[in-house]
C-alpha cells in the first residue's frame, strides 16, 4: 500500500509541480476563459454555476476533447468522488458518495435514461454531446427517485452540429468508426466500436474469473427540430459481449450477452414552459436461459413564474413501467407520478433562499414527501457559501421486487429514504481560477442491497437497517492561457451500512480519491494526461491508479490525428464481491487507439 501510495503521490505531484513551473513562464500571457458556465440541471432553468447552491461539475466540448473520451462513461469517471460498479457483460455503472447505480439519476436532455436500474453510458458516443452536467447530493425534489446521490444530465447538440467522419484502430483488435451529418433541422450520428481479447474483465473468486473475448457497440442518435420550439429525439444502442470463464485453472463455459436500448422523446419548449413525452425500452438476452424486456412511457411538464421577488418553478410527471422476464409468464407493471415545486427568493442584498418539495407516488412502494431547503450567501465578488438540506427517496426497481431467473422475488421490499446535508464554498479567484469545496453528510433508511438467500443460494434484494456517509470534496480548475491548463479534485469519505443480519457498521466503498489533469497546446499539437486514484477500499482491494494520455495533431483545418493510451501504467483492478456489489474490473489492460477525423 505504501509503495502504491508513494508512486501515486509522485505522479500527481509531478503534474501539479509541472503546472506551477510552467505557470511562471506564461503568467504574462494569460487570457480570459469561461470558468463559470451556465447550467440548467440544478434548478431546471439556466443559472450561473456560482449561483447554484449545490456541488456541481460540468464537462463541455473542450474538456471532453481533452479527455480523448469516446463515450460518456469515459467522461464521467473523471468526476471527483465517483463510485463505479462493473459486470462481466461490459456494463459499468456510476455513482457518488459511496452509493452507485440506482441512486444517481441519468438524464438525456432532462429525461430519465434509467430502465429498471440499467443504462449503458459506454454506448453513447461523445460525438453527439454538447456538454455533461453533474449535480452531486440529493436532487429528489426536481428529479424524484434515483436522485438521492446526484444527477448526470447528458445534453446533446441541439444546434446544427459539425459534419464529420472518424475512423480509428488500436491494439486488442480495437476499432471505431463514426459519422455525423447535420443540417439546420436534422442531425444524424452513428458510431461503431469493437474490441477483442480484452483480458481479464471480472473476478468472482480468487480462482474464478472471466476473460473478455469480444465486445461490440453500436449507437445511433437522431434529432429533428420540427420547429424552433419542438424537438424530436431518438437514440438506439446495441452491445454484444462474449466472455470465456476460467475456473480453478480450467476452461469453463462463458456467456453471450446481447443488450439493446431504445430511447425517444418529443419536447416542446417556449420561454419558461417545457413539456415532454418519452419512451425507453431495454431488451437483454443472456445465453439461452435469460431474456428480460422492459418498456417505459411517461410525460413531464414544468413552468416558471415570477411573482414579485419570488421565482416559482413547478411541474408534474407520470410514468408507466412494464417488464417481463423468464421467471414467469406475467409482466410486472407499475405506475408512478409526482408533483413538485421550487421557489427562489432574494431575502437580502446578498442572500437567496430556495424552498421546494416533491410529493412522489410509486405503486407498491407508496408515497414519499421530500422537502428541500437551500441558502446561498454571497461573501464577495464571485464568491459564495451555501447550505443545502434535502430529503431523498429511491423506489425499488421492478425486478428487485419481482425477481429474475437468478434472483428471488421480494414484494415487501420498501423504498429507501434519507436526508442529505451539505455545506459548500465556491470562489472564482480570477477569470482563470475556480475553486469548489463542500462538506456533506447523508443518512439513508431501508437501504436496498443484494444478498444471498440461505436456502436457495439465489440472490435476493433486502432492506438494510441504515446507510450513512460523511465526507469532503474539493476541486480546483486553472486555465493559464490558451496553451496550458490543469485541474485537481479530491474526496475523502467513510461510507458505511448496517444490514439486518449485523449490528455492526460495515464500510461499503473507498475512503480517499484523487484525480488530476494537465493539458498543453502549441500551434497544431496538444497533449493531455489525466490520473484517477482510489485507496482505502473494501475487502482488502488494493488501490487503483488509472492514468490516460491523449495526444492530437491538426494536419489541416479539417483533418485531425489523435492517439489515446488507456491505463498507461498497465495497472490491474480486479475486485472481488462485497455487500455493495462492487465486484468486477474497472481497468482493462493497457491499450491504445489511433483515430483520424475529417470535418466536411
Amino acid at each position: 500500500l505504501k509503495n502504491h501510495l508513494l508512486s501515486s503521490v509522485v505522479i500527481l505531484s509531478s503534474v501539479l509541480w509541472g503546472g506551477t513551473v510552467f505557470a511562471d513562464n506564461v503568467r504574462n500571457n494569460i487570457e480570459s476563459f469561461e470558468l463559470d458556465p451556465v447550467l440548467v440541471t440544478a434548478t431546471r432553468y439556466e443559472t450561473r454555476d456560482l449561483e447554484i447552491p449545490a456541488a456541481t461539475e460540468i464537462f463541455d466540448q473542450k474538456k471532453i476533447e481533452k479527455l480523448g473520451a469516446n463515450n460518456v462513461m469515459e467522461v464521467v469517471r473523471n468526476i471527483p468522488g465517483f463510485t463505479l460498479t462493473a459486470s462481466p457483460t461490459g456494463n459499468t455503472y456510476v455513482g457518488f458518495r459511496g452509493v452507485s447505480k440506482d441512486n444517481v439519476a441519468i438524464l438525456v436532455n432532462g429525461i430519465p435514461l434509467n430502465q429498471d436500474g440499467n443504462y449503458d453510458l459506454e454506448s453513447i458516443s461523445t460525438d453527439i454531446i454538447d456538454r455533461i452536467e453533474v449535480v452531486k447530493g440529493g436532487s429528489a425534489v426536481l428529479y424524484g427517485s434515483n436522485a438521492s446521490a446526484g444527477v448526470i444530465n447528458i445534453i446533446t447538440n441541439k444546434k446544427q452540429g459539425t459534419n464529420k467522419a472518424l475512423i480509428g484502430w488500436g491494439d486488442k483488435n480495437k476499432f471505431k468508426g463514426a459519422v455525423n451529418v447535420a443540417t439546420d433541422k436534422l442531425q444524424v450520428s452513428y458510431s461503431r466500436q469493437q474490441s477483442k481479447g480484452r483480458g481479464k474483465v471480472y473476478q468472482s473468486s480468487p480462482t474464478s474469473f472471466y476473460m473478455g473475448d469480444n465486445l461490440e457497440k453500436d449507437s445511433l442518435n437522431l434529432q429533428y427540430n420540427i420547429t424552433d420550439n419542438l424537438l424530436l429525439q431518438y437514440m438506439y444502442s446495441k452491445k454484444i459481449s462474449d466472455c470465456s470463464r476460467i475456473n480453478n485453472g480450467q476452461y469453463a463455459p462463458g456467456f453471450h450477452s446481447d443488450i439493446q436500448y431504445h430511447f425517444g422523446q418529443m419536447r416542446y419548449s417556449n420561454n419558461d414552459m417545457s413539456a415532454a413525452v418519452y419512451m425507453r425500452s431495454r431488451d437483454w438476452k443472456y445465453n439461452t436461459t435469460t431474456h428480460q424486456k422492459g418498456h417505459n412511457i411517461g410525460a413531464d411538464i414544468q413552468n416558471k413564474w415570477l411573482i414579485g421577488k419570488v421565482g416559482i418553478t413547478a411541474g408534474a410527471n407520470y410514468e408507466n413501467e412494464n417488464t417481463k422476464n423468464t421467471v414467469g409468464t406475467d409482466s410486472a407493471k407499475r405506475d408512478s407520478g409526482a408533483v413538485f415545486f421550487m421557489t427562489e427568493t432574494q431575502i437580502g442584498a446578498k442572500t437567496k433562499m430556495f424552498l421546494g418539495a416533491r410529493e412522489a407516488y410509486v405503486e407498491e412502494s407508496g408515497s414519499k414527501f421530500c422537502p428541500q431547503f437551500q441558502l446561498l450567501q454571497n461573501i464577495g465578488e464571485n464568491e459564495n457559501i451555501y447550505l443545502n438540506i434535502n430529503k431523498s427517496m429511491r423506489a425499488p426497481n421492478i425486478n428487485e421486487q419481482w425477481g429474475t431467473a437468478t434472483q428471488l422475488m421480494n414484494p415487501d421490499l420498501k423504498a429507501e429514504s434519507g436526508w442529505n446535508y451539505e455545506l459548500g464554498w465556491k470562489k472564482k479567484i480570477t477569470d482563470n481560477d475556480l475553486l469548489k469545496l463542500n462538506i456533506f453528510h447523508m443518512d439513508i433508511d431501508d437501504r436496498i442491497y443484494r444478498a444471498k438467500d440461505s436456502t436457495s443460494g439465489l440472490n435476493i434484494y433486502k432492506n438494510a437497517e441504515k446507510y450513512r456517509n460523511t465526507g469532503v470534496e474539493l476541486s480546483y480548475e486553472k486555465a493559464l492561457s490558451k496553451k496550458f491548463s490543469y485541474n485537481l479534485g479530491m474526496s475523502y469519505a467513510n461510507p458505511q451500512q448496517k444490514t439486518i443480519t449485523s449490528s455492526e457498521w460495515e464500510r461499503t466503498d473507498f475512503k480517499f480519491g484523487l484525480n488530476a489533469g494537465i493539458g498543453y497546446q502549441l500551434d497544431k499539437n496538444s497533449a493531455n494526461i489525466f490520473a484517477n486514484y482510489m485507496t482505502g477500499r473494501v475487502n482488502g482491494t488494493k488501490p487503483m491508479l488509472d492514468i490516460n494520455m491523449n495526444v492530437s495533431h491538426k494536419l489541416t483545418d479539417k483533418d485531425v490525428l489523435k492517439l489515446t493510451i488507456y491505463n498507461l501504467l498497465n495497472r490491474d483492478d480486479i475486485r472481488t464481491g462485497s455487500s455493495s456489489g462492487t465486484s468486477g474490473a474497472l481497468l482493462e489492460e493497457r491499450n491504445w487507439m489511433l483515430t483520424y477525423e475529417r470535418t466536411f
